[in-house]
């Protein structure tokens, strides 16, 4: 039988304080704490596998856009080719790729066209580039001017009354006085 069960005996400070130690370390092992860590572990290992998931996805999705944009310059280079090859065996009088040794002149006369305030000037850089039967003509221009219609009339002029010219590049931006325009026009020439 044991002491404590009966009614005479009284359990002294020190039995009720050792009794009070076995408990608080008793309910200490039957805490989880093995579960709690294992959570903690199973939650940073997620967030890892998330950030290197969502790192490769950008990665991938870069690489699509790049080989996206790749393919639709081939396809616009290879269209252009193939209506310079038709041209050349064609040997039309109307040939749009024919060269133009004028065409600096006819940038500034589409300026005064379009009521272009300041003077065109020179482009900035012009490059010639050989590429296969083709020559590419880049002409980079940096224009100023106070009315933004009139720097697009000018824009849209030189495109319509230039056969095969095209603007690849076109950055407009405001300032206190003028509109400034940066733009690119692009032009194939049959090399001769």
């Amino acid at each position: 039988m044991n002491p404590l069960d009966t009614p005479h005996n009284r359990l002294s400070a020190d039995d009720r304080y050792e009794l009070a130690i076995k408990a608080q370390n008793q309910q200490r092992l039957n805490y989880p704490t093995h579960l709690i860590a294992l959570g903690l572990i199973l939650v940073f290992t997620s967030i890892v596998i998330l950030a290197i998931a969502w790192q490769i996805r950008a990665g991938a999705h870069k690489a699509y856009f790049k080989a996206t944009n790749e393919l639709t310059e081939i396809n616009r280079l290879v269209t252009e080719i193939k209506s310079l090859e038709l041209a050349q065996t064609r040997n039309d009088t109307r040939d749009e790729h024919a060269p133009i040794p004028d065409m600096l002149s006819k940038f500034k006369r589409y300026a005064s066209q379009a009521k272009l305030k300041n003077e065109l000037g020179i482009p900035k850089n012009p490059t010639s580039k050989p590429e296969g039967n083709a020559r590419k003509m880049t002409y980079p221009y940096t224009v100023m001017d106070p009315s933004l219609e009139h720097l697009l009339n000018w824009v849209k002029i030189a495109t319509e009354q230039t056969p095969g010219l095209e603007v690849t590049d076109l950055e407009i931006k405001p300032t206190k006085l003028n509109w400034t325009m940066r733009v690119t026009f692009t032009r194939y020439e049959r090399i001769e």
